[in-house]
């Protein structure tokens, strides 16, 4: 496996644990940049065959990957549970607001 190919499996690991940090700190907008940059690496990475060679090497980057893949969905699924509740009692405060308005009269 030659240097490039090891450089882009390290970069597409460290983005996808940038990716994970920002989940776990709740930074949306820098989870869904670092996400981009990913997907485009990876489109790069699989672009160019893999050998047999570097078959089991990629397939452990792989692994690794989906592995941190799944605390990053099941992150930002709580992460939209979070946002959902906070919209919901944004609403019930409105409504209540409202109600008083409608009854101050």
């Amino acid at each position: 496996m030659d240097i490039q190919r090891l450089s882009q499996m390290r970069q597409l690991l460290d983005l996808t644990e940038q990716v994970l940090h920002s989940a776990r700190q709740k930074e949306w907008e820098t989870l869904i940049e670092k996400e981009r940059q990913r997907r485009t690496l990876l489109e790069k990475f699989f672009q160019q065959k893999v050998s047999d060679y570097e078959a089991p090497r990629i397939e452990e980057m792989i692994r690794q990957m989906m592995t941190l893949d799944k605390k990053i969905v099941a992150l930002a699924e709580a992460g939209k549970l979070e946002v959902l509740k906070k919209m919901r009692n944004l609403s019930a405060g409105q409504q209540a607001i409202d109600a008083y308005a409608d009854n101050s009269d």
